[in-house]
């Protein structure tokens, strides 16, 4: 019998799943899913995101065990320790083969090298498939064969090579919507191995209230989003204080659904201008993940342009503690500081809004902010999250230029006019109108006073970057 493995980790669903598809037309196959919590402590990942996993893993196996799958969970503490345990699992159940979805850090490159060597020595076979992005990173390419470092080049390739319902020639076979149900009828051996409980941190009722599991819910806000939001995308995406936005990055950044779905969805609705910016901002989620598989250093803690790693960042614990937990005396900032803490997310327009106060008007390195989002997001992605904070601090491919630095008080004039935002997450400044909510000149509550002076601090921070020029 030849029985094939499907390693699940970014990628917790069973519809549109590249590396799920190709077991199960090869032959009877088992799902397992590793737990590496140490490794997930290394990463920052957050509470609320470790436990939204457990939970869509728990919808996962349950939507497997349809398909006659089962999935098996087991634990080592970091991925150094993978290569091992997988070849227990491979010795005791005398598999064939064993298949993934790429995935693009570094750390998870070494891990993957590991565990292909170990195959090759086995005689397994070991399958990795493109499956996180629209397009494999290496099929996006300049005319003379070199990857791209601006998005905007990059993004017209794409649209080049992608058809309208985001698949190319290369990708055209993996959508697949429904498999058979009888893929695994015999009963599964008796496993020798050592199958510890996995350690998952205690859930709070408000994350799973707020933050449904699943691919029915994904599926459900997904098509919520575009019979009803899309349409008002490009003018509503920028106001925090409207359901402006998909809400579906917790789902993306797990693989509950995939990135394809999603563009197929949005062209359903056709060339409109709020369409084409939801799609481009898909397109913003790959290139960083491109970013990061064609660029590896941005996975060591170091900026992608080399020459702002000299930037001399100021080593002030008491003023990024402030930035943490909302206490600058910036309404906007401290608002979405606030939601952070309180939602385990945080609107796309505030992130590049807190990210260029922190390393620009506080000049406080960029990393400090990246980590700390990182322990707190429950969409925490890598990629995005590294990409995002590097084209705020001006130290990314194709980043914000070194002299634009967001001034918080005209993004909450222009962003949040009415102060509604500010009010939902601030009840201390309810009694201020939208003349004197946003400036803290102007506000009439007994607020904290500001801690920075902005034109001060916007010339500090040119000095500073002139100096890497």
């Amino acid at each position: 019998m030849s029985i094939q493995l499907v390693w699940f980790r970014t990628d917790l669903r069973i519809d549109d799943n590249t590396a799920l598809m190709q077991a199960v037309k090869a032959g009877p196959t088992i799902a397992i899913y590793i737990a590496t919590p140490r490794q997930w402590q290394e990463h920052n990942d957050a509470p609320i995101k470790m436990d939204f996993w457990r939970r869509n893993l728990q919808c996962l196996a349950e939507n497997l065990k349809e398909l006659n799958i089962p999935l098996c969970f087991f634990q080592v503490p970091v991925y150094a320790d993978i290569p091992q345990l997988m070849q227990e699992i491979i010795s005791d159940w005398n598999a064939d083969a064993l298949h993934c979805n790429t995935e693009y850090p570094l750390n998870e490159v070494k891990r993957d090298k590991a565990v292909k060597a170990l195959c090759q020595k086995l005689g397994v076979a070991f399958n990795g498939y493109e499956d996180q992005c629209l397009l494999p990173p290496d099929f996006v390419l300049t005319g003379d064969g070199q990857p791209f470092k601006v998005f905007t080049p990059f993004s017209k390739k794409c649209l080049l090579l992608l058809d309208p319902m985001g698949s190319s020639g290369s990708t055209a076979a993996r959508q697949v919507k429904t498999m058979e149900a009888d893929n695994l009828n015999f009963p599964l051996l008796d496993s020798q191995l050592n199958l510890p409980e996995i350690s998952w941190p205690d859930p709070e009722l408000w994350w799973q209230q707020q933050w449904p599991a699943g691919e029915q819910e994904a599926r459900q806000r997904l098509n919520a989003f575009i019979e009803t939001r899309i349409e008002d995308y490009k003018s509503a995406r920028d106001m925090p204080a409207l359901n402006g936005t998909s809400s579906l990055s917790p789902y993306l950044a797990s693989g509950v659904m995939s990135v394809r779905s999603c563009w197929q969805s949005a062209s359903v609705k056709g060339d409109g201008e709020s369409a084409q910016a939801w799609r481009n901002e898909l397109l913003w989620r790959d290139f960083y993940k491109y970013v990061m598989h064609h660029y590896p250093h941005v996975s060591m803690n170091r900026a992608w342009n080399s020459k702002y790693d000299s930037i001399p960042w100021r080593d002030d614990q008491e003023d990024f503690q402030r930035w943490c937990h909302g206490e600058t005396g910036f309404p906007l900032i401290d608002a979405a500081m606030k939601q952070l803490q309180q939602c385990g997310w945080m609107h796309n327009r505030l992130r590049m809004v807190v990210a260029m106060f922190l390393s620009k008007n506080l000049l406080l390195d960029w990393r400090w902010g990246e980590r700390w989002f990182m322990q707190h997001l429950i969409d925490g992605d890598f990629s995005a999250n590294n990409g995002g904070w590097q084209w705020s601090a001006s130290t990314g491919t194709d980043a914000a230029p070194y002299f634009r630095l967001f001034n918080p008080i005209r993004q909450s004039e222009r962003f949040d006019a009415e102060g509604e935002f500010i009010r939902s997450y601030l009840p201390e400044l309810s009694g201020e109108s939208k003349h004197t909510i946003h400036d803290p000149a102007k506000i009439t509550a007994n607020y904290i006073a500001p801690m920075i002076d902005l034109k001060y601090s916007r010339d500090r921070c040119l000095a500073a970057f002139k100096e890497n020029q």
